[in-house]
């Protein structure tokens, strides 16, 4: 957790974010000897000073996002392991980090199977229910909200997210239609239209698969937890992110899905801007308390449909970019550093990050010329990538050696970079692991 100071609203925004590292860096570790320990604050150290974007004494290999399958797959887990069974977990991580020495750690996934079997989770498909086996998750994407149902949405988001989209994306929580409209309830009588709901014998049958779903979670959380708990004490530091999208994706993915939004581009594009701005508030609001809670210094915005090959740069300066932006100066006001998971290629939008203010970003880059990126934003923003997942997967050793090289060489003079991979990928070898992580220690 962090606790704000008194004088919270006269810092800078670069103070308060200089508060939240160091709450992350100084968090208290149990560690199992004084060698984890002194190993943990040579790493932790090296983080932070790629952080405030000062040359540490050599570049991180950053395996947390991408290596989480492999350290599981090569001590024989599957996907239905990763999603019901994440006390198997543990001794394949431990061995992961102990094998690789790793800059940063993997932590375990919290896939809830039995929590999302409970609910009738219609977002996704996993292992060991709709997929085989050795598969872990699929997204499924579907129209939660009409294209009529913009007002709606604009007028109330909490309303139509607990009485439409909720029962829509879950199967068992179909009873939360039946509850009141909250704002209304101010009189004695309105007792009634409270409770009543609550009353009815499929808004108990949810409470009680509700209950049961909680209880399934805790668990999931309790063993992912110590898990994680068990990584930190051996010496191997994390980040703690925040995951989050921007306002039009969770519109595009979440609500109307790609085929709705595209369509909305063009057929209702001024009810689509008006609901885009609606989420800036909410988010800000949302990710602030999530951080402050986790003690994260940084939230993780995965992009989805910002990418150059999915809509023109106008577009994307109309739909995307001026609100994802507000939402961002919002974190950025609160000393937050934007995570930006940047799926696909922003070959067209490094100027628009540009935009932003220094430190400000963590730019994580997947197919993006990283040569561009550094170019034009080096020397302003944290920059990590961009070791192809299909290379990882694929690809010879010495090719991944070979990519690696390339891009320690293209940074080794940056204040700020981190070696790491495009995206996550299922299968790959250690003798490419390895050939990974030593690139940046020759």
């Amino acid at each position: 957790m962090f606790v704000k100071p008194d004088n919270w609203n006269t810092l800078t925004p670069l103070e308060k974010r200089a508060l939240r590292l160091d709450n992350w860096q100084n968090k208290p570790v149990e560690f199992v000897s004084p060698e984890a320990e002194a190993k943990y604050k040579e790493r932790i150290e090296r983080l932070r000073k790629i952080y405030d974007m000062e040359h540490p004494d050599r570049i991180v290999a950053d395996v947390s996002m991408g290596a989480g399958e492999h350290a599981l797959r090569r001590k024989g887990l599957n996907g239905k392991d990763m999603t019901y069974n994440h006390a198997a977990m543990r001794e394949p991580l431990l061995a992961f980090h102990e094998d690789f020495q790793p800059d940063l750690s993997v932590g375990p996934l919290p896939y809830p199977g039995r929590s999302w079997d409970t609910l009738d989770f219609k977002l996704y498909q996993w292992g060991g229910n709709q997929l085989p086996d050795n598969l872990v998750i699929q997204a499924v994407e579907g129209e939660y909200m009409t294209g009529d149902e913009y007002d709606d949405f604009i007028n109330d988001p909490t309303s139509f997210w607990l009485k439409k989209y909720l029962p829509r994306a879950y199967g068992e929580l179909g009873p939360m239609a039946m509850l009141p409209e909250f704002t209304q309830i101010s009189e004695s009588v309105d007792t009634i239209n409270l409770l009543l709901p609550f009353a009815m014998p499929p808004f108990q049958e949810m409470i009680q698969k509700l209950t049961k779903a909680a209880g399934e979670l805790m668990q999931v959380l309790g063993e992912v937890g110590q898990t994680s708990a068990m990584i930190a004490s051996a010496g191997f530091p994390g980040m703690g992110l925040n995951i989050v999208k921007t306002p039009f994706d969770y519109l595009g993915d979440t609500l109307r899905g790609t085929r709705g939004i595209l369509m909305d581009m063009y057929r209702r594009p001024e009810k689509l801007l008006a609901a885009v701005e609606r989420y800036v508030p909410i988010l800000i609001n949302s990710i602030v308390k999530g951080c402050d809670q986790s003690g994260s210094p940084t939230a993780l915005y995965v992009l989805h449909k910002g990418a150059d090959t999915f809509m023109s740069q106008a577009q994307f300066e109309k739909f995307y970019w001026p609100t994802w932006k507000e939402v961002m100066l919002g974190l950025w006001d609160e000393g937050i550093t934007c995570y930006l998971f940047v799926e696909g290629s922003y070959n067209h939008r490094l100027e628009n990050l540009a935009e932003m203010p220094e430190k400000s970003l963590l730019c994580h880059f997947d197919q993006t010329d990283m040569r561009r990126v550094k170019e034009t934003l080096s020397d302003k923003f944290i920059i990590a990538g961009n070791v192809p997942a299909s290379l990882m997967a694929t690809g010879s050793v010495d090719e991944v050696r070979a990519y690696c090289n390339d891009l320690v060489e293209l940074y080794e003079d940056a204040p700020g970079y981190m070696m790491s991979f495009g995206c996550s990928f299922e299968m790959t070898t250690d003798e490419k692991m390895r050939a990974y992580i030593e690139s940046v220690r020759q």
